[in-house]
């Protein structure tokens, strides 16, 4: 995952940084890890058997002995941001770790003697998976980038997979191998592991237990399946301890540090080992309503096609909406400007989310001739805690340039694990419900050739709103829409409007609420996207109206006149808007509203293409169907010319109340949102003083 972002475009985030290895002189040993989240009393014991207090930030070394108390809980990360947490009364040793980035080549060899414990695969398990592995006194686990969670015991072992390409469990008895979400296995001492099950949602529940913030140890019994798996099973194949210590830290969710704590996650002992166990009461299921907001952060690794390697941090931010069960985030480097987040959405299944997709545009200065590439890729997450308060995830996937012909060359491929916890005091305490709801809308765009920017330019829009319509269901939290533009500004005849563009769909979407959603775009019968570069997302930070959304849009496709040129419409200059629109019962004869609110939009200089920049400011409009109905008011830019707006005619349906208007060197088009006409919202363009504008405006009544 690429490293730019911008701020000015996202809702202020929680500043979480992860934690590097200190730098050591050659006569002390090296750091391989640090404690990036800690509950409770946990020690490290090195190979000379001194023990040590751990706190955040702690630094670990090879050797280590790493052991919780009672109520102690452990996640470090290791320099290839692999991640591993210890649940309650757990300890194990690291017995082994290098890693060679510029070589992908290392190894992480850990044992764990008993407790719980979750691991999340980082760069070491994508480049050298056959040198990750974690010991048990029943069995070995080896790792293929994924992320697993397991409870062990001197002579039991039970782990279930759960997310990423599958994992191996073996000893000299038998293997199993695990490729789907959900199942796992239970190996006892001097046992080949038994054939792969689906574990239950009770499962999923004990394993919690032990990692979970808070809380006495706990055990229970049960058999079954986790959720977020519906089917299939892995391929079966025949063939010493730290001292406790006392000492007092922050809990977790006041340690403002690397990506807030992501407890792990264990896993029960086969089930006739439990008669004994102490009663342990379940806990609660995941909320039911509300949207809820997480802060946090993530680490990864780039591999760049000529072997080079990177590796960054990112700050993220997570919406959950817990009635349609679907989640949408960003993340983002404030270290770097004028850069573009990366999106990320999915879908909760029980505790689980096993479809995300991670998208973004990420422009110039990092790669070849400033040209701007797109970050794709995919990846599987986990909410712990007993309230859901905290997700974590692995993912993987490539940036590719977005200018390319006939394919867009790779540039580099990533892996990335992270989390955030649950924000206390930020929810919306209902989510949005009601089933489908039509919104239609305006966008403008700017379309280049990506060879040629500044001289090969057209501008593009659509003057009416139903060419641009979205079905969003609530209920579902996806979305389903076209995009066709009519207008086209430009040098020649050629015509470079979008027709027929699918919204989200079958290319996936996400609804949270009205100001955040996303989508991505393709499947156009009217031109030929590419694979990669065809978005929509929401500005939720920029919002001025409850009853329309706006946000941004990017769009990569041949030039349909000439198969050898690549043309893109990128941020900032591509805007849309759209919302429920008012009907005709309210718009009338009649009526009389008067609007204010803001303008966005994008001045080119005709006389120099080179000089192209962002305009902002404020419009007011009177719609006035009194007698004869007329449209008048004025776009008034901070740093660009007052455009007036006069006369225009009116029409009005069932499904749009839209309206044009001449506007000074132009024309503005809109239509009316709300119940009651309580906003107008629309786009326009304008040729003044020989610098063109084209942009979107909105307002209340």
């Amino acid at each position: 995952m690429k490293k730019n972002a911008s701020v000015t475009t996202i809702i202020a985030f929680l500043l979480l940084c992860l934690a590097a290895p200190f730098s050591t002189s050659a006569a002390e040993p090296q750091a391989v890890a640090t404690v990036v989240a800690l509950r409770g009393a946990v020690v490290a014991q090195n190979k000379s058997g001194a023990s040590r207090n751990l706190s955040i930030k702690s630094q670990i070394f090879q050797e280590d002995e790493l052991k919780t108390g009672p109520n102690g809980q452990l996640q470090i990360m290791f320099t290839d941001n692999t991640i591993i947490s210890l649940g309650r009364g757990s300890e194990m040793k690291i017995a082994e770790y290098r890693w060679q980035p510029d070589r992908k080549d290392g190894a992480l060899r850990t044992q764990a003697k008993e407790g719980t414990f979750r691991m999340m695969g980082g760069a070491l398990a994508k480049d050298a998976p056959q040198n990750v592995k974690t010991e048990t006194p029943t069995a070995t686990i080896g790792i293929r980038g994924s992320m697993y969670t397991f409870k062990t015991t001197k002579d039991s072992l039970s782990i279930v997979f759960q997310g990423g390409k599958g994992i191996e469990v073996y000893n000299d008895l038998g293997k199993v191998t695990i490729t789907v979400p959900g199942f796992g296995t239970r190996v006892m001492l001097n046992a080949a592991p038994t054939k792969p099950a689906k574990f239950t949602e009770q499962d999923i529940k004990d394993l919690n237990s032990q990692l979970n913030g808070g809380g006495e140890n706990g055990n229970g019994a049960a058999n079954g399946a986790s959720p977020g798996s519906a089917s299939g099973e892995g391929e079966t194949e025949s063939t010493s301890t730290g001292t406790d210590t006392t000492t007092s830290t922050q809990p977790l969710a006041e340690a403002v540090l690397p990506p807030p704590a992501v407890p792990a996650r264990p896993v029960l002992p086969p089930i006739n080992e439990l008669p004994s166990a102490p009663a342990f009461t379940p806990p609660p299921p995941p909320p039911s309503d509300g949207i809820y907001a997480f802060k946090g952060g993530l680490g990864g690794t780039s591999t760049k096609t000529d072997g080079s390697t990177d590796t960054f941090t990112n700050e993220l931010y997570l919406g959950v909406n817990w009635y349609n069960r679907k989640i949408f985030g960003v993340a983002f480097d404030n270290t770097v400007e004028d850069g573009k987040p990366v999106f990320f959405f999915g879908s909760v299944n029980g505790s689980t989310v096993s479809d995300i997709k991670i998208f973004g545009a990420d422009e110039g200065g990092s790669y070849q001739n400033d040209d701007d590439a797109f970050i794709s890729g995919s990846g599987s997450g986990l909410f712990t805690g007993s309230a859901y308060d905290f997700f974590s995830f692995t993912a993987t996937g490539s940036s590719f340039l977005i200018k390319g012909s006939p394919t867009q060359t790779l540039l580099d491929s990533w892996t990335v694990a992270g989390g955030v916890q649950q924000v206390v005091g930020e929810m919306i305490p209902t989510a949005p419900k009601g089933g489908s709801e039509i919104w239609s809308g305006f966008v403008v765009g700017v379309s280049e050739n990506m060879n040629d920017r500044p001289t090969d330019r057209h501008l593009i829009y659509n003057t009416n709103p139903n060419s641009f319509t979205m079905n969003i269901n609530k209920d579902a939290g996806t979305i389903l829409g076209t995009l066709t533009t009519d207008s086209n500004i430009g040098g020649g005849d050629a015509n470079y409007n979008i027709s027929g563009m699918t919204v989200g769909g079958s290319y996936g979407s996400v609804y949270l609420n009205d100001q955040l959603l996303a989508a991505l775009l393709g499947g156009s019968a009217g031109i030929t996207a590419k694979e990669y570069g065809n978005y929509m997302v929401v500005d939720p930070k920029n919002q001025i109206s409850p009853y329309f959304t706006w946000g941004y849009w990017e769009v990569a496709y041949v030039d349909p006149t000439n198969s050898t040129i690549q043309r893109q419409i990128r941020v900032p200059e591509s805007m849309w808007l759209a919302g429920k629109p008012s009907t005709d019962s309210v718009i009338k004869t009649g009526f009389i509203g008067t609007y204010n609110g803001k303008a966005f939009g994008t001045m080119i200089n005709t006389n120099d293409t080179t000089q192209i920049s962002q305009v902002s400011g404020s419009m007011n409009l009177t719609a006035n169907f009194v007698s004869t109905p007329s449209i008048t008011g004025s776009l008034a830019f901070t740093n660009g010319p007052t455009l007036t707006i006069s006369g225009g005619a009116f029409s009005a349906d069932s499904l749009t109340n839209q309206f044009s208007a001449g506007l000074t060197g132009g024309d503005i088009q809109g239509a009316f949102y709300g119940p009651n006409a309580e906003a107008v919202g629309g786009n326009f363009y304008s040729l003044t003083d020989g610098k063109q504008y084209i942009g979107l405006f909105g307002g209340n009544r």
